[in-house]
């Protein structure tokens, strides 16, 4: 059977795989939080490869991928659909129109771009396909799509394995390194098993691989990458549990207000208390007298509190910022990578109908030149919301950062798998820098997070609670702090030619 697991032509392709690579693509999302089924990353792509295998023409890889990956993104991102339709207030048929096309247009861009190049592979052995070359492509794709029309980093493959042994990939080559880990994996599974079923005996190479990449991981899991700096000091993190239709009614501002100075005098112990993105649902200028200046006022020294909220700039535009505030000092951070169609929207000019349905739509960019904000004597890396999904955003203060702190509001999707994979791809970012990280967010779950990317403290979504620990600060840098995704992508990059080079040689000899 050279060339595939099952030896097939154009004609006789069958079109059932068209739906098992939907199904592995659906069911992918337990991989994923809040169900952590790791083990199915290790299965779901070796089906797409299967499937890959089979294919003998460019359109049937493209519709393979695509088809995959529009299950696997209506599965696991859809999360969309909560803001636009239950508060934003979209008609239903335009919220699942918005989603569907979100959908179809990060499937086309990512796993329909995957069976494209797939298919410039189709000449080369089965090994090498199923072990480098489709593995390669996958990753590629990933990192593709993390930046691409402004980026969309959900779903990495790798953010599955935070509690395996190859997360211990992730200081050394990042979140995409531990995805080009599992795909490996997944390739030489389906290679063993291709072997067993049509042989009758095992491959040597895909188990050295597995056997390779897994004591590589278990030897890197021993390194301890950044070393403490400075004294332990102990955190408060506020999560209020105001649902998004409370908030989104300003009759329930003063309430909202009340119930943060009432958990933070409860907090008066810790050294650090952070409250989540836009607790204060509306302008800092707003409640200087009422909140920011009583509260300063109130602070011990080498105290500090964070506030999410409002910011009105010089130019009159509206900022998603968080003010430090300490008993003789206050500074301002303001989110700078922002959610499109859910801070601003594109070319707003020609649609503008659409700001009706996104509440605090075209708010302005941040323009600090770094994310930093000074706490309690240390350097801070801020991020709002899913700043924390760009990797190479929260290295670029790094390693003059000795502490990550996010503040988020995902009450937006109540309801949906997004809250989970965002804490997830939290501890991803701890693990990689060797930092730990502060998470406050208003309906959970927030938590604490150590270098290890381990969760110490937590509490349940849609719970109220005042979460605290000790914090360690950290100081040195991770090999990924050092390279960002320049050592990844040079390795997808060195792969992918050599397939290409490889498929015209063979392909010229025919």
């Amino acid at each position: 059977m050279p060339g595939g697991i099952l030896h097939t032509t154009s004609d006789s392709f069958d079109k059932r795989l068209y739906l098992l690579v939907m199904l592995a693509g659906a069911i992918s999302v337990f991989a994923f939080a809040p169900f952590n089924f790791y083990p199915l990353a290790w299965i779901t792509p070796a089906i797409l490869f299967y499937a890959l295998s089979n294919a003998q023409t460019t359109r049937q890889h493209f519709l393979l991928g695509f088809l995959y990956g529009m299950a696997y993104f209506a599965a696991g991102a859809s999360w969309p659909f909560y803001s636009i339709y239950f508060f934003a207030h979209a008609p239903l048929l335009a919220a699942i129109i918005g989603v569907l096309l979100f959908v179809s247009l990060v499937a086309l861009f990512s796993f329909g771009l995957l069976g494209l190049l797939a298919a410039q592979f189709k000449h080369l052995s089965l090994c090498s396909r199923l072990l480098f070359f489709y593995p390669a492509s996958w990753v590629f794709f990933e990192w593709f799509r993390g930046w691409f029309l402004t980026g969309f980093p959900w779903l990495y493959l790798g953010n599955t394995q935070i509690d395996t042994i190859f997360s211990a990939y992730a200081p050394v080559a990042g979140v995409l390194g531990v995805s080009l880990v599992t795909v490996m994996v997944s390739g030489a599974l389906l290679k063993l098993t291709h072997d067993r079923l049509s042989r009758g005996k095992l491959s040597y190479l895909p188990i050295a691989i597995i056997a390779l990449l897994t004591l590589t991981g278990f030897l890197l899991s021993k390194i301890n990458w950044t070393e403490k700096t400075g004294d332990v000091f102990n955190v408060a993190v506020l999560q209020s549990n105001i649902s998004q239709q409370q908030k989104l009614n300003p009759d329930n501002l003063d309430a909202m207000i009340n119930l943060y100075l009432q958990m933070t005098d409860q907090s008066r112990q810790s050294d650090l208390i952070v409250w989540p993105e836009t607790a204060l649902f509306s302008t800092f200028n707003n409640h200087m007298d009422d909140v920011v200046l009583p509260l300063q006022d109130s602070l011990r020294e080498n105290q500090a509190v964070l506030i999410g909220g409002f910011f009105v700039n010089q130019n009159q535009g509206v900022e998603n910022s968080v003010l430090a505030i300490s008993a003789d000092d206050r500074e301002l951070y303001s989110k700078r990578h922002l959610v499109p169609f859910g801070e601003y929207i594109p070319l707003l000019k020609y649609i503008r109908w659409m700001g009706n349905w996104i509440p605090h739509s075209n708010i302005t960019a941040g323009k600090k030149e770094n994310g930093t904000l000074q706490v309690l004597g240390q350097t801070a890396q801020m991020s709002i919301c899913y700043e924390d999904a760009f990797g190479t955003e929260i290295i670029a203060s790094l390693p003059e950062a000795t502490l990550l702190i996010n503040v988020t509001h995902d009450g937006w999707f109540s309801g949906s798998l997004q809250p989970a994979q965002h804490m997830q791809i939290a501890r991803m970012r701890s693990l990689e820098t060797g930092r730990y990280m502060v998470r406050a967010t208003t309906t959970g779950p927030a938590g604490i997070i150590n270098e290890k990317g381990k969760v110490l403290a937590t509490a349940k979504q849609y719970s109220n609670k005042i979460i605290t620990h000790d914090v360690q600060a950290y100081t040195g840098a991770t090999p990924y702090v050092r390279w960002g995704n320049w050592l990844i992508v040079t390795i997808l990059l060195v792969i992918i030619v050599s397939g290409i080079v490889l498929q015209r040689k063979k392909h010229r000899k025919k």
